[in-house]
């Protein structure tokens, strides 16, 4: 099941529906309001700082929720201490609501208004409503029940996160497709465990990006090419010309040089995508982490397979390293194969119910509301005149 089962539109998707529709109102009418102003330019503001742009400061942190509502915005107010304070002077109390606003955009929490701050300040309420709306059409989109224990891979967050009644047990950073292969919505579940994996490369890349490399540099990495049969065969140009046609595919053999590391997850879907072990493990500090061609890339994978085995299969930890410390390419049957929604969520309110923003990296919220309203327009337009 590669697409989200459409639920019964008279059966709203739960809690997540409920809390996002109210954000949505709230943001409606920030929008339709006159007091939300942008935050101007300027030098970075640090704790303590004392700056008149503080004041547009405060009252942004008011208006979005981060700060509650003092009188402190229009003069001068008090501390818990009953010490004086100014409105614009970024005092404890601003700082604590600044980190809290970074935290729920997927910003560094070091409550320094800086450029990157900024701009998510400044993003304007009508902009936030049709981020909402697109996320509420996504949710609407999902399966009316998502089962007590899944697993949930966001892809503008990204992150994996393992859920069960509706609480986070488990989460690691992941690397999702670059804009131009992006990965899919999908869902779907777990049904397999590899070790040592064999990569069977995509025609294009292999065509694309690995065979310019040359034989010698590949055969050194262990690939090689295989024919339709399973037998392998030379690097000839008439051998490569077959992967055109489907007749050959290059395979690079599972172990240490592997690209797919040293496990990977089966999902079953129609576009290919599972998760798996990186060689390049390097690219999870990045903050923003779109670099793969579609697939999803595991922070901690080995970590996973233990707790899956562990979980599905009732193995016992030293079991799963016999697999592990193995060069043998295995595969393990989930005995209870476990759902996995790839998501594609730029708004959700978390299980604190805190109202969460991510940047909309593939350009798909203005997709998923063109789509809605063309939706919504059709069966009028089939009406008789």
């Amino acid at each position: 099941m590669a697409e989200y089962a459409s639920p019964d539109p008279f059966t709203p998707y739960g809690r997540q529906h409920i809390l996002m529709s109210e954000e949505l109102a709230r943001y409606q009418s920030l929008a339709e309001g006159d007091h939300w102003q942008p935050l101007p330019a300027g030098q970075a503001l640090a704790p303590g700082v004392r700056d008149p742009r503080v004041l547009q400061l405060r009252s942004l942190m008011m208006q979005y929720g981060d700060l509650p509502f003092t009188e402190s915005v229009s003069g001068r107010g008090a501390l818990g201490d009953g010490s004086p304070r100014s409105a614009d002077e970024y005092d404890t109390e601003l700082q604590a609501a600044v980190r809290r606003f970074q935290r729920r955009h997927g910003l560094r929490q070091d409550a320094l208004v800086d450029e990157r701050t900024r701009a998510q300040l400044n993003v304007p309420p009508a902009e936030r409503v049709r981020t909402l709306a697109a996320n509420l059409e996504r949710l609407r989109q999902l399966p009316r029940e998502l089962g007590p224990r899944y697993i949930l891979v966001n892809i503008p967050d990204f992150s994996l996160k393992l859920m069960e009644d509706g609480r986070e047990q488990y989460r690691m950073r992941v690397v999702v497709g670059k804009p131009k292969h992006a990965t899919p919505q999908i869902a779907t579940r777990m049904t397999r465990v590899i070790f040592n994996p064999v990569w069977r490369v995509p025609p294009s890349i292999a065509l694309r990006e690995l065979l310019p490399k040359g034989s010698a540099a590949l055969r050194a990495r262990g690939f090689r090419l295989v024919s339709h049969s399973g037998r392998s065969v030379p690097f000839t140009s008439g051998n490569i010309a077959g992967i055109r046609r489907g007749k050959v595919s290059l395979h690079q053999k599972g172990g240490p040089k592997n690209a797919l590391g040293r496990v990977k997850f089966e999902i079953p879907n129609r576009d290919a995508i599972f998760l798996h072990d990186t060689n390049s493990k390097h690219l999870f500090q990045r903050p923003e982490r779109a670099f793969s061609h579609g697939c999803i890339r595991l922070e901690k994978p080995l970590e996973f397979a233990r707790m899956m085995l562990l979980e599905q299969n009732g193995w016992q930890p030293q079991r799963a390293e016999q697999y592990l410390n193995s060069a043998r390419t295995r595969a393990v049957t989930l005995k209870q194969p476990l759902p996995v929604y790839i998501a594609y969520w730029t708004a959700w309110v978390d299980e604190d119910g805190q109202l969460q923003f991510r940047p909309d990296i593939y350009q798909r919220d203005g997709q998923t509301n063109e789509r809605a309203g063309e939706a919504r327009q059709a069966p009028e337009q089939q009406q008789p005149g």
